[in-house]
């Protein structure tokens, strides 16, 4: 089993659809809606995808072909090195553990690769150094 994070941007003429229903019961996967922001206009969600990675694929395939953009997420999350003043906010709130105080010199480290990209890093940073250019 693999899990790998998308977002997913919807077109008003789609966005009435069951394409996450369809992605469990036609492609046996699990999907985790990390974040959604969806209306009649359209909108985007941020899934975890957790399956065979041959399963992901043909999902992932079916999305495209039903007029869904889709995009790995792992670039869409950033930090600010300039900006952070490592105060450690983000360390608590992190559900991913995503954070880390480097003991040696007192430095927030951002693990990308742990990322959910749920935002709560996003809204507890006060000098702006997270974010999250999906939305």
């Amino acid at each position: 089993m693999t899990k790998r994070k998308f977002l997913m941007s919807f077109t008003p003429s789609i966005v009435n659809e069951p394409i996450t229903f369809r992605m469990v019961k036609d492609f046996d996967l699990m999907l985790n809606i990390l974040r959604a922001g969806v209306d009649e206009r359209g909108g985007k969600l941020v899934i975890e995808i957790e399956g065979k990675p041959s399963q992901i694929k043909k999902g992932v395939g079916y999305l495209e072909s039903s007029g869904v953009e889709v995009k790995e997420l792992n670039e869409y999350v950033s930090k600010d090195e300039d900006r952070c003043t490592s105060c450690g906010a983000c360390i608590s709130i992190c559900p991913a553990e995503a954070f880390e105080m480097l003991k040696e010199t007192y430095k927030v480290e951002f693990h990308k690769d742990r990322c959910i990209a749920c935002g709560l890093c996003i809204d507890v940073c006060s000098p702006n150094a997270m974010k999250l250019e999906i939305w």
